[in-house]
Formats: C-alpha cells, structure tokens, sequence
C-alpha cells in the first residue's frame, strides 16, 4: 500500500519531458520525387575574377521533374528540366537537363555530369559522409580561370546538423527541416563551404555555396568576402513549389 502511494506520488510530481520526435528512417520524405514536381528559386551569386571586375547576377531557376528512366544498373532516375529567367515575368528558358534518383537509402543528383550524394541514411544529427565519392577525373575538366578547376571539389565531408528544425524564409514556415553541411578546404589560400536545407515533404529550401580563392595573406582575420580574388558564391532561395 504504501509502495503503490510512494509510485503514484512520484509519477504526479515529476513530469518527464517527452522524447524528441525524430527524422524518418530514409532521406526519401525530404526529397520527394514526383513527376510533374517542380520547385522555383531566387539566385543571388558574385562571380569574383582574377583580372576583371566582379560579377554580380540575380535571377530565378526552375527544377521541374518531367519523364523518368533506368540507368545500366536499373536504378530509377527522374529527369530534371532546368529552367532559368531574368525576372519573375519573363518566360521560362530551359538552360540544362539533369537527374536524381534514390537508392539504397541515398539521394543522388546528376549535376552536369557531377554525380552527388545530397542525402544518406540516417538523417540524424553528426552522420557524416563523403558526398562527392562518385566524383573522379576533375583534373581533366574544363575551366574559365585557374582558381575554378574543378578538383577543388575532391575530399569534401559533409554532415547532418539541425534534425528536426523549425526554419523560416520569406514567405515560408517550415516545422521540420534538415541541414546539410559541406565542409572542402579551409585555410589561408581557399574556403570552400555550403549548405543545404531540406523540409520535410517539400526539398531543398535554401542553399549556400562558396568557392573563394585568394594569394592575399595580410589579413587572415579579414572576412573572405573582403579578401577573396577568384572563385563565386551563390545563395538560393524557394519561392515556389508544387508537389
């Protein structure tokens, strides 16, 4: 009697905190492929050159998942049609086709022929993984300066962070999001970073991308936009979506 007083009592005052809701077991919910999906985005990116002024651009892309098709090893791709415009009332021009597929627990993006693992199982905080492993033979490919030879994309880490967010755009509100960090270089001569965010039942929300190269040491402590010589950056933003 007394015991069952004493459980009772204890289970009155004191009110556990209920367990945080975790992600799904496989990335699938955060990238949900359909065809007739499409997602549009607002594109700010500064091009810095080496012996030129800078460039700074601003404009829109579509991603519209139009047909779908299997690879040699019988895995299901979904065509990606890329659309590019100036401003939100011009018409749509498709600049470049791509794909994505999901298999074994993975997203995987074909970007101009790049081969990307966005997404793994589990997406939980501190899983780490090598996000450009499909990627070989960049030493081979063309490039406009020097700084931009794609082998900078090589032993990238890339990790989960903020499972499970809330996150807020204009004009959005999202209650679960994921974050994707992308660590490559990192010291007084390159910066390469990115990020990505993925809402659950919706895709990539945002995305930053920086690739800055420079010979200018002076001042370390110097923001890299302050000091940067070559490279770009790029941040995007949803502004649309149909699912």
């Amino acid at each position: 009697m007394i015991l069952t007083a004493f459980i009772f009592a204890a289970s009155m005052g004191c009110d556990k905190p209920l367990p945080e809701p975790i992600a799904p077991e496989t990335p699938y919910a955060f990238s949900p492929l359909k065809i007739g999906n499409y997602w549009e985005y607002a594109v700010d990116s500064i091009i810095y050159h080496e012996t030129t002024g800078n460039d700074t651009t601003l404009w829109f892309v579509r991603e519209e998942l139009i047909d779908t098709f299997y690879d040699l090893t019988g895995d299901l791709n979904y065509v990606i049609d890329r659309y590019r415009r100036k401003t939100d009332v011009d018409a749509w021009q498709l600049t470049n086709t791509w794909s994505v597929m999901q298999v074994d627990g993975k997203m995987i993006r074909n970007e101009n022929n790049l081969r990307f693992v966005k997404l793994v199982s589990p997406p939980l905080n501190d899983v780490q993984w090598d996000g450009n492993v499909y990627l070989g033979g960049l030493d081979d490919l063309p490039y406009d300066e020097e700084c931009n030879r794609l082998i900078y994309y090589e032993g990238w880490d890339y990790i989960y962070s903020n499972v499970n967010e809330n996150y807020s755009i204009p004009d959005f509100d999202f209650e679960n999001t994921i974050t994707v960090e992308q660590f490559g270089d990192s010291n007084l001569i390159w910066f390469d970073y990115a990020k990505e965010i993925y809402a659950l039942d919706v895709g990539m929300v945002e995305k930053t991308f920086k690739h800055y190269y420079t010979q200018d040491i002076t001042c370390p402590d110097c923001p890299w936009e302050q000091r940067v010589q070559c490279g770009f950056s790029v941040y995007m933003r949803l502004t649309d979506y149909q699912l």
